[in-house]
């Protein structure tokens, strides 16, 4: 087993006790290792050896350097509700294996060496900017020491900061806006979860808090900046605001349940269900007091939902993806991972005797091979399942390199 799958195993195996998704019945072995953070432990994790590798990263609405996308509309109007599903071409069909991701997309696609000079092993985080990787390395097993920026043109990493956390507390979900890395770490007290926020200028610098006037309750989820303020959710609910250079907490307006999708968009339940319930089925947009609730039919399970789309498994057939509002279903090919990123990408299979999975855009129907090795002699392997929500950044060891996928790149 080489160096990058070990370490892909043991971060996944440690995050058993932690919070995790629910475990969507095709996917009995799969863990999201991206999002299934030790840090803030909310369930137990049901049964899972498997390997996955996604970093995710920064809400695409507020990302550093790069300019928000257009406006979504969440009920297109176009297509009919009551459409019915078109399948997809017969899986009796023999399998034409795609091209190369970095065939089929060569501007969304870069591989970069998984050993720096000067730095550690790291792991991806999130794109800074266009053209700039946020990387972590580890002092220990899943606690951070250290964050670089690493320029994706020249190769060049420059050290942002250190990161030093008391025992247990580790830091975790990291965002950039208005030129600063931001990130969160929980501890617990007195028995109960509490958020802390820390910044530092992406040119580098020393940590420093943010002044939140009284201890926030409950576990971070996901952060945002939007303008001058950090806009954060907790796994417990609800929806919360704070200026960037410290101040009181707000609550959001109608949100104190929800939680950040893709900002302004926020939604209950959020993307953890431990009880199989529709994943964002209700959706309000937080700056225009829009709301959007996904259509979900008898004998449906699984179902995940994005601001546009939803995917899910059929009690009997094969899984779907369909907009939030019904229409345009579809069935999904092969052996699909119950994950969305970007609100349009999944990762499916290859059929046997291949080994690996493709890169399939449900928008377009573009597919790209992933590349992934095949199982080692101990038959373990490389898995890729996207995450919920907006995703931008997919990176995944391969043979020595990192490969690194911009979704917002792929048209």
């Amino acid at each position: 087993m080489n160096d990058d799958l070990e370490d892909v195993l043991r971060r996944t195996l440690g995050h058993a006790s932690q919070r995790a998704p629910h475990a969507p019945s095709s996917l009995s072995v799969q863990v999201r290792a991206h999002s299934l953070r030790r840090r803030t432990r909310v369930q137990t994790l049901v049964a899972a050896v498997a390997v996955a590798v996604v970093a995710s990263g920064a809400v695409v609405a507020v990302r550093g350097a790069g300019g928000d996308p257009a406006p979504l509309v969440v009920n297109p109007t176009q297509a009919p509700s009551s459409v019915t599903a078109t399948p997809s071409p017969s899986r009796e069909q023999a399998f034409v294996p795609p091209e190369p991701i970095e065939k089929v997309w060569p501007q969304a696609v870069w591989k970069i060496p998984s050993k720096l000079p000067g730095i550690r092993k790291y792991h991806p985080r999130i794109f800074i900017d266009d053209r700039t990787l946020l990387l972590e390395t580890w002092e220990s097993f899943e606690k951070a020491d250290a964050i670089y920026a690493y320029d994706l043109d020249g190769g060049r990493v420059r050290k942002i900061a250190d990161i030093r956390t008391p025992k247990g507390v580790f830091a975790d979900g990291y965002t950039a806006g208005a030129g600063r890395i931001i990130w969160k770490t929980i501890k617990v007290v007195d028995g109960g979860r509490v958020t802390e926020f820390w910044s530092v200028p992406i040119s580098g610098g020393r940590p420093t808090a943010v002044d939140t006037a009284a201890p926030v309750k409950g576990g971070g989820d996901r952060l945002t900046v939007v303008g001058d303020k950090l806009a954060f959710s907790v796994l417990e609910g609800g929806v919360f605001t704070v200026p960037l250079g410290g101040g009181t907490v707000e609550p959001v307006a109608g949100a104190g349940r929800h939680h950040i999708l893709r900002w302004p968009w926020v939604g209950t339940p959020g993307e953890y269900t431990p009880n199989h319930e529709t994943s964002f089925e209700d959706l309000l947009n937080v700056e225009t007091g829009e709301t959007s609730k996904a259509v979900v039919r008898p004998g449906e399970q699984d179902v995940r939902c994005g601001v546009t789309t939803c995917i899910g498994n059929r009690s009997e057939g094969p899984s779907f993806h369909r907009l939030r509002d019904g229409s345009q279903e579809r069935d999904l090919p092969g052996s699909a991972f119950m994950g969305l990123g970007a609100d349009r990408f999944q990762t499916v299979d290859m059929p046997r005797p291949r080994d690996g999975q493709y890169l399939i855009d449900l928008v377009t129907g573009k597919s790209g091979d992933l590349g992934l090795p095949p199982p080692d002699a101990k038959g373990q392997s490389v898995s890729v399942q996207l995450g919920m929500g907006d995703d931008r950044l997919v990176s995944y060891p391969v043979k020595g390199e990192y490969v690194i996928i911009d979704l917002t790149r792929i048209r």
